[in-house]
């Protein structure tokens, strides 16, 4: 089934369908780091200057997820991860001006997150720094793990196989 130029039509439905629906966590990271040296200002969500909570919903809005606002409300969405299970793509919580989650950034891997700092904007940092590593609170997963997205793809592509 070949289309126009070597691009077929289940290719088409497939790339659409799961590169908006379900996104993966390179969606997200690619999304992430697009905002990478924007700056901070608390209480905003414009496009140029956030603050944490702006910033990680912004990202998974862009993903199709719909994230609350605040921090303390994103601290309750999706579900507890243990730090040594962490993975890319899930929420950080930290206490850093209250001892509730005051501060929220993506882990991207490798020891990494990606957050808004109050002094330098959109910025990657290492988890481990003394700093974070005091104040890291927990850990939540959004994003849908692998196996049930698997599980998705395989019931779509194998619908949309008894029609071409």
């Amino acid at each position: 089934m070949v289309g126009i130029k070597g691009i077929t039509l289940l290719g088409v439905i497939y790339w659409t369908y799961f590169s908006f629906a379900l996104p993966d966590e390179d969606h997200l990271l690619i999304t992430a780091l697009s905002f990478m040296d924007r700056g901070y200002r608390f209480g905003s969500d414009s496009s140029y200057a956030m603050d944490c909570s702006a910033f990680v919903q912004k990202v998974f809005r862009i993903n199709g997820i719909e994230l609350p606002r605040s921090t303390r409300e994103q601290a309750q969405y999706g579900k507890p991860v243990k730090r040594e299970d962490i993975k890319p793509g899930d929420l950080l919580f930290f206490r850093t001006y209250a001892p509730y989650p005051s501060h929220v950034g993506i882990y991207i891997g490798n020891g990494k997150m990606i957050h808004a700092s109050t002094t330098q904007g959109i910025v990657i940092s290492r988890i481990d720094e003394p700093y974070w590593k005091t104040r890291f609170l927990f850990a939540r997963r959004v994003l849908k793990e692998q196996n049930q997205e698997d599980d998705i793809k395989d019931i779509i592509l194998e619908s949309l196989r008894d029609k071409f």
